[in-house]
């Protein structure tokens, strides 16, 4: 199974055509996890060119045009839950789930707010033991002085609670003490801020994890698009 997930950039504007032809290019995906999605007009083209792609499923959240949220385009169906309960922090997750695996598109908010989606997903891991979990998207968080030079993201310490409850980081998994970033700031500072984390259970099945950061070069997006492969 591949799955890939990237950053639109507020839905991509007037470079929905050329996100539309990068999706083209990566469509061996099975799964493409697309964060700041916007229902509108864009968005519509989006659905359409990857329908016609293959990907006949799409799973998102019912919001305001204006407002960032997540698209999950596939192959293949799941069952949508997407959470109520999270009242205006509801268009940042949508969960598909299968007999085998639970999959989490997430599009985390910024600052303080973050915290709320953080611990919503613990209580939901806790509550999925026996399954498969998937989280990925763009988490706008990452560890201090490893997935930046300093020590600036909020909740950072949500990622060591993650792995004390039995999530991998996929790319870390093969890269150690790498560092590689897929944003960056007006400044020049890098963060890597798209991640997969994956359960315990799923870290033997990890083919292959990378960043492609040619399309965060040439500015079709700010961030660079991710994959992760599981044999």
């Amino acid at each position: 199974m591949k799955i890939s997930t990237w950053n639109l950039r507020h839905g991509g504007g007037k470079r929905v055509g050329k996100i539309i032809n990068v999706l083209r290019e990566n469509s061996d995906s099975d799964i493409f996890i697309l964060t700041e999605y916007r229902n509108n007009q864009q968005g519509e083209l989006l659905k359409k060119d990857l329908y016609e792609m293959g990907y006949e499923f799409h799973y998102f959240v019912d919001c305001a045009p204006k407002l960032n949220s997540v698209l999950i385009a596939c192959k293949s169906s799941f069952e949508k839950k997407v959470f109520d309960e999270l009242a205006e922090f509801k268009r940042h997750i949508v969960r598909l789930e299968n007999e085998d695996s639970l999959i989490y598109g997430c599009y985390f908010p910024g600052l303080h707010l973050k915290k709320t989606i953080f611990e919503f997903l613990i209580v939901e891991i806790e509550k999925n033991k026996h399954k498969n979990i998937i989280i990925a998207g763009d988490l706008n968080t990452g560890k201090h002085y490893l997935d930046e030079a300093g020590a600036t993201f909020y909740h950072s310490k949500y990622f060591d609670v993650f792995e004390e409850k039995g999530m991998v980081d996929a790319w870390r998994e093969l890269n150690t003490e790498k560092r590689e970033y897929s944003w960056f700031s007006n400044k020049g500072n890098g963060f890597r801020i798209d991640h997969f984390f994956i359960n315990a259970a799923l870290k033997s099945q990890i083919k292959h994890c990378s960043y492609s950061h040619r399309y965060r070069e040439e500015k079709i997006s700010d961030h660079s698009m991710m994959l992760l492969e599981l044999m």
